[in-house]
């Protein structure tokens, strides 16, 4: 049995038995992979703590037909995020969307990155929860091929219009005018709104969480990147069902 050394982010813990615990880690090397922790559970210190929920550590790993975890190390941990209701339950949605998202053999190192910026700007930049979530949505759905195409109206080219409507099926921008000559579920797009997701989809990944909008804009660009990506990916997130109960409870107090 080979040994294997690797950095990655904990994305989920499954309990296994009396003390075994099975995590999953999304490395830039090795994909998304599920290692078995023997005994963690009643094992406390160091390598305790570096298997936890949203930590990116270092593992040394036994390597066979599945990986057994041998050693770990803390690289970066984000603990304060579990002491935060909303971010946490913003995170656990990450979580489920990029475990979703990636495959075991997909080395392209893409959501690693990503996911550990927006711990980042949570845990250590306090960015609004709600810009964070809808820049998440929007880049995610970007990366995995469903990038869409905010340059001008799609239907008859005209780069300049006051009142643009976003078609969720395709991504597209319609103007006014050929609104009414094509079908499909539409948003409304303000310009704010539009800056922000041209914004997202075109900077460089370790700006993507570095933008602000009024409270009015980031609550409709939550609505569009929310429903755009979970329209491509055709899921039902249980996180997300959470992620917006803490809301409802809040409306209801």
């Amino acid at each position: 049995m080979a040994h294997v050394t690797v950095k990655g982010l904990v994305i989920r813990e499954t309990d296994f038995g009396e003390t075994d615990r099975f995590i999953t880690v999304l490395t830039a090397e090795l994909g998304k992979i599920e290692v078995l922790c023997r005994g963690i559970r009643r094992r406390k210190g160091r390598l305790a703590n570096a298997v936890r929920l949203f930590c990116y550590s270092e593992f040394t790993l036994y390597s066979g037909k599945s990986y057994t975890l041998s050693d770990a190390e803390t690289d970066m941990s984000f603990w304060g995020i579990t002491s935060n209701i909303e971010q946490y339950a913003l995170c656990c949605y990450f979580a489920e969307l990029v475990n979703l998202s990636a495959d075991s053999d997909d080395t392209s190192g893409g959501l690693l990155p990503m996911f550990l910026r927006a711990l980042y700007a949570l845990d250590r930049q306090k960015r609004p929860v709600q810009t964070v979530k809808a820049a998440f949505e929007l880049r995610l759905a970007a990366d995995l091929g469903y990038a869409p195409d905010l340059t001008g109206c799609a239907v008859c080219g005209q780069a300049e219009c006051e009142t643009w409507s976003f078609l969720l099926e395709n991504g597209a921008l319609v103007c006014s005018d050929c609104r009414k000559r094509v079908g499909g579920t539409y948003f409304d797009l303000p310009q704010g709104v539009l800056t922000a997701m041209r914004y997202i989809v075109s900077c460089d990944g370790k700006r993507l969480f570095a933008f602000a909008v009024s409270e009015q804009t980031g609550r409709q660009l939550g609505q569009i990147c929310e429903r755009y990506l979970l329209f491509h990916l055709d899921v039902r997130c249980t996180t997300l069902d959470f992620y917006h109960s803490l809301f409802q409870m809040e409306s209801e107090q």
